[in-house]
């Protein structure tokens, strides 16, 4: 396995980064107003994860590139578009795992914007969209210079951390394999576990990315903690995973978010990022974060007002409603004072 050669073997391996500062046609909505601090939209892509960062600089990362369908990969990448200008690169591209929901628009992102640096598992899979964003990485490696952190290739521990900026972004679980004794029940599952967890600090504030990470087997016991949150909270004494705002694991499905995971972050704020596919958030989740102290008006959700039967959280549920693509985004502020802001995305 090949070794990063700018990990520096001093406990939590530090990566400091340098401070330098053709698609189809897209028809982005007006950018948000320039707001000092960390700014991140998660983006309503439907059934899937894209969130854009805009950090001081300005500085920019991406998260996930959205569902694979057309309209939600045409959403992540005009969401990035908002934010992003087309002639600014991209510090950091993370890929969480493999699934088509987290890929959609990887192949337009890299042909509009120059990524410095692509994180990513690395599992193979026989999918359209994978093998679409998988070409696009070795595209970007090979044309623009892009630093491939294949997780199959390349050791980089969790506990490695890019410094951008004035912000911290470190990576507290990801794997190209889950580890054995995890306690891994299907493919689904095994695909999941490894999902890169990545929390983004910035002046003693903190966003925590959790992509499908899994913490729990769906109807297990309430007091039940696996595989990638088990990792997380064991390893919170060396690898702090306290953040004020929590991208919910798995889009709020009943595998992740378990009680123990949801103590160990304590989060003031939590988004879903759902869509109208498989009953997320599910009731059961979303109850966990209410038990553990998450007041309703601080839980967000991308399928505001979805009806997708029993199993789904009912909150805001507008009955018969199939929510669509790209009307409710989630907009977070970390301001320079340490304040933090987390509402729908205003719209004119």
């Amino acid at each position: 396995m090949k070794r990063i050669d700018h990990i520096r073997g001093l406990g939590l391996l530090v990566l400091v980064c340098g401070l330098a500062i053709g698609s189809s046609p897209v028809h982005p909505r007006p950018a948000p107003q320039p707001a000092e601090g960390v700014f991140v939209r998660v983006v309503d892509t439907g059934p899937g994860l894209c969130a854009v960062v805009r950090m001081p600089g300005p500085l920019f990362m991406v998260y996930d590139a959205g569902d694979f369908t057309a309209s939600g990969s045409s959403r992540c990448f005009e969401g990035i578009s908002e934010v992003i200008p087309e002639d600014s690169p991209i510090e950091l591209l993370v890929l969480s795992h493999s699934d088509a929901d987290h890929l959609g628009a990887v192949d337009r992102i890299l042909d509009r914007h120059r990524v410095k640096r692509i994180l990513h598992g690395g599992m193979v899979r026989s999918t359209t969209t994978w093998r679409n964003a998988d070409a696009a990485i070795n595209r970007e490696r090979d044309s623009e210079g892009a630093l491939d952190i294949n997780l199959k290739q390349v050791e980089f521990p969790p506990g490695a951390t890019y410094r951008l900026g004035e912000v911290f972004a470190t990576m507290l679980s990801g794997f190209h394999e889950p580890p054995a004794g995890w306690d891994i029940q299907n493919e689904s599952e095994r695909r999941n576990a490894g999902s890169i967890v990545i929390r983004l600090k910035y002046r003693n504030r903190a966003i925590l990315f959790a992509g499908d990470a899994v913490g729990r087997h769906i109807d297990d016991p309430s007091d039940k903690l696996i595989a990638t949150e088990k990792f997380v909270v064991e390893m919170s004494e060396v690898l702090p995973v306290q953040a004020d705002v929590l991208i919910v694991p798995h889009h709020g499905a009943d595998n992740g978010s378990s009680e123990a995971f949801i103590r160990a972050v304590n989060p003031t704020f939590v988004v879903f990022s759902a869509g109208h596919k498989h009953q997320h958030p599910r009731a059961s989740a979303a109850q966990r974060y209410i038990a553990n102290g998450i007041p309703v008006n601080r839980m967000f959700r991308t399928d505001l007002g979805d009806d997708e039967g029993s199993k789904e959280w009912s909150h805001g549920r507008v009955a018969g409603h199939s929510d669509p693509v790209g009307d409710d985004d989630v907009d977070i502020l970390i301001r320079p004072d340490g304040s933090v802001e987390v509402k729908y995305r205003q719209t004119p």
